[in-house]
């Protein structure tokens, strides 16, 4: 499979999104159509499509839903204001699944082996895609402001299968599209995007942290901190790449 790895930029705002395209291959892209409103954590699954493909469960920002938790403009994890609509989604991308490191001790929660906490989200795409032919994708992402740590190798992978695992560590699968940086940039949204040939027969998207195209972590204060990096997820766009027909 040839691929593409990512391109991050930051925006203040992207009019160029308020409409989505109608060749668009994810449906509900942007979390706006729920059988439900969300009113506390772990409902990824009132969004129509979306699903978590393992343990850890995702979230589904509502501007009708309570602040304590996952309101908007302001939640639990921050303050965001949707790329489009009036929704969007987060999830864990990495956290200490084991001890806080304010309980003192000295080991390293980056260490090999270390307990790593993370989550995926999956929807089904409109069609499978075809052999030979080349998709663009993009997504928004936003690190909450309350996350005091923030990661690269956050991307797409598009699965012939739909996967499932009875855990919650990191997916061992490789992404077609993802960011090699670390994206730092606490409630602002970023682009990422990419191209990519594919196989043929995917159908579905997964979203989340890939660790076999690279990852690494940073600590954003100094100090005892709460050991998580938390993205906001909004405007899921994938398209076949129309100049490279």
């Amino acid at each position: 499979m040839k691929f593409t790895l990512l391109i991050a930029c930051s925006l203040f705002a992207w009019q160029a999104y308020s409409q989505r395209p109608s060749t668009d291959l994810v449906p509900n892209g942007s979390f706006e159509v729920v059988t439900d409103v969300p009113y506390t954590y772990d409902q990824l699954k009132v969004a129509k499509g979306w699903t978590n493909v393992t343990l850890g469960l995702s979230e589904v920002f509502d501007s009708t839903a309570s602040f304590k938790t996952v309101g908007l403009p302001i939640n639990d994890y921050g303050t965001i204001i949707p790329i489009h609509g009036s929704r969007c989604a987060g999830f864990f991308a990495w956290k200490d699944d084991m001890r806080r490191n304010w309980e003192g001790g000295a080991e390293d929660p980056f260490k090999t082996g270390w307990s790593a906490y993370s989550e995926y989200l999956m929807i089904p795409l409109a069609k499978p895609l075809e052999a030979g032919k080349t998709y663009k994708f993009s997504m928004q992402l936003a690190l909450s402001a309350n996350s005091d740590r923030a990661v690269s190798g956050i991307g797409a992978y598009f699965s012939p299968i739909a996967l499932r695992g009875e855990h919650r560590r990191f997916l061992q699968e490789k992404a077609q599209v993802a960011t090699e940086d670390i994206l730092l940039e606490r409630g602002t949204w970023t682009t990422i995007k990419g191209a990519f040939e594919a196989d043929g027969g995917e159908e579905y998207a997964v979203i989340g942290v890939f660790p076999y195209v690279g990852f690494d972590t940073k600590r954003i204060v100094e100090g005892p901190d709460n050991q998580y990096a938390y993205y906001y997820l909004d405007n899921l766009v994938l398209t076949v790449d129309q100049a490279a027909e």
